[in-house]
């Protein structure tokens, strides 16, 4: 399929939500592989998070979410605790030509500050979640947990998964 631009500029509007979810856990797996891991893929395409050995032996669980610019990428609670070995990747479809990628230990919804959202949603009918508000306005709050292929900080993506 061409990657071709609709009337709001959007190379992916032609992609189903399945093919988004694919293309995110794509591009996020190749990212992965670059730094040296191992990638294991869920069994099924409705699977919730990438298996990875990093090089250093150390196993992590990444759940990826693709997202367009004004989303709100989001994860029920049962599912994703806050552990050291768990992680969430945000892949930002938005105004650029490539995708935007985050990455947000999972540690960092025990002390939640915008664009990071925790959602008891008590007395609601949405079970308890863990989000992260993708608006054009929470960007620069975001850009903390920007995933730089060339940054080898300890806080970055590349000394996550050593």
């Amino acid at each position: 399929m061409p990657a071709t631009r609709s009337k709001a500029g959007d190379r992916w509007s032609q992609l189903s939500r399945s093919e988004l979810v694919a293309l995110g856990r794509r591009i996020v797996a190749e990212r992965l592989e670059g730094l040296g891991c191992t990638v294991t893929p869920p069994s099924s395409l409705t699977g919730g998070h990438l298996e990875v050995r990093t090089p250093s032996g150390q196993s992590i669980e990444v759940f990826v979410s693709t997202q367009r610019l004004g989303g709100y990428a989001f994860w029920p609670k049962r599912r994703f605790q806050p552990a050291h070995n768990r992680a969430a990747a945000v892949v930002l479809l938005a105004d650029a030509d490539d995708p935007r990628l985050y990455l947000v230990p999972s540690t960092e919804w025990q002390r939640a500050s915008p664009p990071l959202k925790d959602r008891p949603n008590v007395g609601k009918k949405s079970e308890p979640e863990y989000g992260i508000s993708l608006a054009r306005a929470s960007l620069p709050a975001l850009q903390r947990y920007a995933w730089s292929e060339t940054s080898r900080s300890e806080t970055s993506a590349s000394g996550y998964f050593r």
